[in-house]
Parts: C-alpha cells; sequence; structure tokens
C-alpha cells in the first residue's frame, strides 16, 4: 500500500550489497550488488554485447494463463537472455516465446470455510499486528 516503503527497503538492501546471492542462471555465475547511476562515466559492459544463452523467464499458474492453450495447465517460460550496450532488458511474461507446458494443473477453487477463511481470521481486533481502532 505505501510504495515509498517498499522503494527505501530496496534502497537500502542496494546499499548492503543486497539481501541473497544473485547469479544469473546459475550458481556459478554470481553477481555483485552495489549503487550506481546509468550514464555516470564508462561503466565495463557500455560497449559489449553478450547472450547468455536459453534461461528459465518463471512459471505461469493455471490462474495466471492468458492463453487458450495453457489454461488449466503449469507452463514454464524460458527467453534467450541478451546484454545489449551493458543493459539486460528483461520482457514481460506475455512476451517471452519460449513455453513449456509441464503438466496439468486445475485452477485452485477458494471455498469459503473449507480453504479460505477470507477477513475472518482479522475479526475482532488486530489487524497485522495493529490494534483496530487508530486514532
Amino acid at each position: 500500500r505505501n510504495e515509498n516503503k517498499h522503494y527505501d527497503i530496496a534502497r537500502r538492501m542496494v546499499e548492503r550489497g543486497g539481501r541473497r546471492d544473485i547469479f544469473l542462471g546459475a550458481r556459478e555465475c554470481q553477481g555483485y550488488v552495489e549503487p550506481c547511476s546509468l550514464s555516470e562515466g564508462e561503466g565495463a559492459y557500455d560497449n559489449m554485447n553478450l547472450s547468455f544463452g536459453i534461461m528459465v523467464h518463471g512459471i505461469t499458474y493455471p490462474d495466471e494463463a492468458v492463453r487458450e492453450e495453457e489454461k488449466g495447465k503449469m507452463t514454464i517460460r524460458l527467453w534467450n537472455a541478451q546484454m545489449t550496450g551493458g543493459v539486460i532488458h528483461f520482457p514481460r511474461p506475455e512476451e517471452c516465446e519460449i513455453r513449456h507446458i509441464l503438466r496439468d494443473a486445475p485452477q485452485k477453487q477458494f471455498v469459503m470455510d473449507l480453504n479460505f477463511k477470507g477477513l475472518k481470521e482479522f475479526e475482532g481486533g488486530d489487524l497485522f499486528g495493529m490494534a483496530k481502532d487508530i486514532g
């Protein structure tokens, strides 16, 4: 709900070197996290184009499927990772052309009181550790 909160968390993590180790595709391809400004001085990769090959982009779950042939299925998205001029542009999920259906996976149904409580679990007071009457 508070966009600035998430921005501040991300900024602090970059200043500290990140929360977890980062890697591109495989554990052997680790990277550093450090603050920088784009277009501020010459960078080591500014004039370089690299191909990292086919990598996993993410998983499309049955309830997120947009393509008709993927509805009711779990699909893995792949992409051909490229660095152009020192920048890796990540495509949006729907732009990934390489896809593989992993298995049939019907969309999970949420049934009140069976496997879903809604906001009932917060009735009577404490909502995320906050008092019910604020102010």
